[in-house]
């Protein structure tokens, strides 16, 4: 790439005096010897003007607004010098000056990740006005897979709008289910994210037509799972000698035996425990999601854990989601436990086996979940009958094979 040396000065236009004795501050850039010149916008007496330093003379506050702005378009050029240098272009003083002036068209065109954070700037500020958390964390990290793929595809850091198809949206979807290890329903979950933002962007004139227009995005039927007392007892004793499963394994038994959701993990600070008058600590946290408070006894193996992790820069070192579900995957199955585990499995086996098996009752168990009713409460109950239901059924089977013997 040939080199460059980019000048901006400014100074007056003394042929181009009005009536009050006022003569424009004009700005040239110089790039390689070529020189171009434009108004600043901004007139002064030629007495004002210190040449030499090329500002309006004075502390008034007339002069420090002038001098603030002239160096504002200084700026701006520069910033502008880089955009076109980002872009391929080759850098010439009128390019540099409609750059400026907002006249190069592609330097007007929206990028994907440009919007995706215009959007999630708007979503922050409306959190706890309509917008959890967990939404707005949800778009943040979408961000930043999509940032990861394109990287990693495209070797660039942004697309521009119109250069999006299908193939784009074909591609992220096959990253998020290999690359990252995602199941259908979480990647469907960041899809319909995407696909929001380039409605918007539609919405807004900034393209005609969304990639998303002939692919479809659907969610895969999924029944809630949870672990056993068995089950729970193999992940308990499962030992390895490798940091991010022994990692994996101490956040996920957090979960278990507190009931917290991964992003309710995330957010965990000291501030969030309270002893009571009898020694019992307890977890007090406004659930992310909902904003509904959970009151969670501290048991002793989730103790233990945050014991174990004192010390560290957070209160506990949990991964991000699509790592700890695919670590999980791998301890499933080198504990021999034939159901698909995510971190969220965490969450149903505290509402099921640690404490609705345990006899805790339905209102109990809905206020630690932070439910706003029972109702989604009873949906666990349901599932701890059905699985005792087919337990019986086995035991019956074993019996009847037995007299027919």
């Amino acid at each position: 790439m040939e080199k460059h040396c980019t000048m901006v000065y400014f100074s007056l236009r003394e042929s181009k005096q009005n009536k009050k004795g006022e003569s424009p501050i004009e700005v040239s850039i110089s790039i390689n010897g070529e020189r171009i010149y434009f108004s600043s916008g901004k007139s002064i007496n030629t007495n004002e003007w210190n040449k030499t330093k090329q500002i309006v003379k004075g502390k008034t506050d007339e002069a420090q607004l002038i001098n603030s702005y002239l160096i504002q378009i200084r700026n701006k050029i520069y910033e502008k010098e880089m955009e076109l240098l980002k872009n391929g272009f080759i850098i010439t003083a009128p390019l540099l000056r409609d750059a400026y002036l907002g006249k190069v068209e592609s330097l007007n065109e929206k990028t994907l990740l440009k919007v995706f954070e215009e959007h999630n700037q708007d979503q922050q500020k409306m959190v706890g006005k309509g917008v959890s958390k967990a939404t707005y964390w949800i778009s943040e990290y979408t961000v930043r897979l999509i940032q990861e793929f394109i990287g990693k595809k495209y070797k660039r850091e942004d697309l521009f709008l119109r250069e999006l198809n299908l193939n784009f949206i074909q591609s992220f979807h096959t990253f998020l289910r290999t690359d990252k290890g995602m199941a259908q329903n979480s990647s469907t979950k960041h899809l319909k994210l995407l696909k929001k933002i380039l409605n918007l962007a539609i919405v807004n004139s900034h393209i005609n037509i969304n990639p998303f227009a002939t692919y479809k995005v659907e969610r895969e039927p999924v029944e809630i799972d949870f672990l056993d007392e068995e089950e729970l007892r193999k992940i308990i004793n499962f030992d390895t000698p490798i940091p991010r499963f022994e990692r994996a394994k101490d956040m996920f038994l957090f979960g278990c035996f507190t009931g917290l959701s991964y992003i309710d993990i995330k957010t965990l600070t000291a501030e969030h425990f309270e002893k009571d008058g009898t020694g019992r600590i307890w977890i007090k946290k406004r659930r992310v999601k909902t904003g509904v408070l959970s009151r969670i006894p501290l048991l002793p193996i989730a103790k233990l854990i945050l014991d174990k992790y004192k010390g560290g820069e957070r209160l506990l070192p949990i991964q991000d989601p699509a790592d700890i579900n695919k670590y999980l995957k791998d301890i499933a199955i080198l504990c021999n436990i034939k159901k698909r585990i995510t971190f969220h499995t965490s969450r149903h086996t505290f509402a099921s086996t640690v404490t609705l098996a345990n006899n805790i009752s339905l209102e109990v168990v809905s206020k630690m979940l932070g439910h706003t009713n029972t109702r989604m409460t009873t949906h666990y109950a349901k599932l701890i009958d059905r699985c005792i239901g087919e337990q019986m059924d086995k035991l019956m089977d074993t019996f009847t094979e037995e007299g027919n013997d």
